[in-house]
């Protein structure tokens, strides 16, 4: 769904649902000025239209036993097409690598991991990083605290 194809109150709910898809349907029509039924249509359209991509639980990884979050700047051998695709498969496929971005400037791909210890990390850098051929050089961020929560994509004002 493009931009302008949204209006007032489709914007108002993508802004109320960023901050709790659990508020009830009823809620969420009284904050934006719609009946119930015309806002359970709006939410249902923004979720088919792809407006939303998908709906999760934010779980912290120290209640699963993930208390090392990294950053990880990776430079790669070659910035061929191949090269990326094969980088990229290799990062989806893996489960403490949770973000990762192809990325412009001094490096090339960005990750964001976790790990239970530093052992594990070492471990999981060495078999990505390390032996893989694909990699020139990359350099670790070992996150000390998050500063900001995953937050809401700013919408425009009304």
């Amino acid at each position: 769904m493009r931009n302008d194809a949204l209006d007032g109150f489709d914007l108002k709910l993508l802004k109320l649902m960023q901050e709790d898809t659990q508020r009830p349907v009823a809620a969420m029509a009284e904050a934006v000025g719609l009946s119930v039924p015309a806002c359970y249509r709006r939410m249902r359209r923004l979720r088919a239209s792809g407006a939303i991509a998908r709906e999760v639980a934010i779980v912290r990884p120290k209640t699963l036993g993930w208390p090392l979050s990294m950053i990880v700047l990776v430079t790669l051998e070659r910035e061929d097409t191949r090269t990326m695709d094969e980088m990229m498969a290799q990062l989806r496929a893996e489960p403490e690598v949770i973000e990762a971005w192809n990325v412009t400037g001094d490096f090339d791909v960005a990750v964001k991991m976790i790990a239970r210890d530093m052992e594990s990390y070492d471990d999981t850098v060495k078999r990505l990083f390390l032996v893989n051929e694909r990699v020139r050089t990359f350099q670790t961020l070992v996150v000390i605290r998050q500063l900001k929560d995953g937050s809401p994509i700013p919408v425009a004002p009304d």
